[in-house]
């Protein structure tokens, strides 16, 4: 039997992906979980919250802070609002807590463009007039339950990590759009923990981020890509990591967990994706960009495979069953456990059909990621 080209790269691209995500597994099962333990001296926390146009959310996101299973006197909640177009900043405000800070970026930046990233420059700016030994950043349309800053507090002081990132969830998920959103996102979370427990940190979310104040005045905070509309996280993580080696953890701790509303638009999810991988090619180590591209390339050929299906030549078939099969099987055996964490393996019944549609989605979301160009917040990136 000869063995064509086509057939011959989806072997191989099928191996080695087999093995990646293996690797993510692994990485996944051996982060150990933590737990919320009572400690006995709690340090003060400042919470930093950078929002824009979180109108519909704001006022629950600081309800659900204020609610912590945390002394009140030890915390505080700065929210720094990025121009919002909306009345963000005044139910900000309306809020009246004794420990709540509202800022107004403006006040401090004056009318800059509508291309000026600001959420970085929103962070620094709560930093800069935080009380808290320790900095905690979520966004506006984040809530949590009430030992979320108890289990990341708790987490902190059990490391010697310099910065930690916590769990993030979807919620709700009802439409497809919404659970297609929530399993990829609970992915991305999984293969967060496992890459910093494989000691080789690739990504975090700000949505859920703990550092020192220290810490983020020691490496100079966002200095060297604050003209990036996007990054506050991951190129933070991987400038600690670059001074303070082995120094990034993960709260595997579902009482960590932040939680967030899906997109509810095509247009809107697009976007968000859009702004997501835009970052990519800023990454610090090479090896993180060359396995974002192995992983397009390998569903770019699950594409490729499916329409050589339709040239109905002899064994056409055999290509994307096994580039298809192995990613459908590797993908279930990797999901079991990470569903389980979050409390969703209800959701590995609907995980086959989804995807399908992931192939489709990280496919055409390279291309478009290509341009750079995306809307977000009312604000057009360019």
């Amino acid at each position: 039997m000869n063995l064509s080209p086509l057939l011959l790269i989806t072997i191989a691209f099928s191996a080695a992906y087999f093995i990646l995500v293996v690797y993510f597994l692994v990485g996944w099962l051996r982060l150990k979980k933590t737990t919320t333990a009572e400690e006995n001296h709690l340090p003060f926390v400042s919470v930093i919250i950078p929002t824009r146009n979180e109108s519909e959310n704001i006022q629950r996101c600081l309800q659900s802070i204020f609610a912590q299973n945390y002394p009140k006197h030890l915390f505080e909640v700065i929210v720094v609002d990025d121009y919002s177009t909306d009345p963000t900043l005044r139910l900000a405000r309306e809020m009246q807590q004794p420990n709540l800070l509202v800022l107004d970026l403006m006040q401090y930046l004056g009318n800059p463009g509508e291309y000026s990233p600001n959420k970085k420059k929103a962070i620094s700016l709560g930093i800069k007039n935080a009380k808290g030994e320790l900095i905690i950043t979520t966004d506006g349309d984040c809530t949590m339950n009430q030992n979320w800053l108890r289990a990341m507090v708790a987490a902190y002081a059990q490391s010697e990590c310099k910065l930690l990132t916590g769990p993030v969830m979807m919620k709700p998920a009802r439409w497809p759009l919404e659970i297609f959103q929530q399993l990829d996102v609970m992915n991305l979370v999984a293969i967060t923990g496992a890459t910093i427990r494989n000691g080789f940190p690739t990504m975090c979310n700000g949505a859920n981020l703990m550092y020192s104040k220290q810490t983020f005045l020691e490496v100079e905070g966002f200095k060297g890509n604050m003209d990036l509309p996007t990054g506050d996280d991951v190129f933070l993580m991987q400038k600690i990591e670059e001074r303070y080696p082995n120094s990034i953890g993960f709260v595997k701790n579902f009482e960590a967990c932040v939680f967030t509303k899906p997109e509810r638009t095509l247009s809107g999810f697009v976007s968000q994706r859009i702004r997501w991988i835009s970052k990519s090619s800023r990454y610090s180590a090479s090896a993180v960009a060359s396995v974002l591209y192995f992983a397009y390339l390998f569903h770019l050929l699950i594409c490729i495979n499916g329409l050589y299906v339709l040239s109905g030549l002899p064994m056409s078939w055999l290509p994307m069953a096994i580039a298809g099969g192995t990613k459908l099987l590797v993908d279930l055996i990797f999901n079991l456990p990470v569903t389980i964490f979050f409390r969703k393996p209800v959701l590995l019944l609907v995980y086959p059909s989804v995807n399908i549609f992931y192939v489709l989605y990280v496919v055409i979301i390279g291309v478009l990621s290509l341009t750079g160009k995306y809307r977000w917040k009312d604000r057009q990136i360019k």
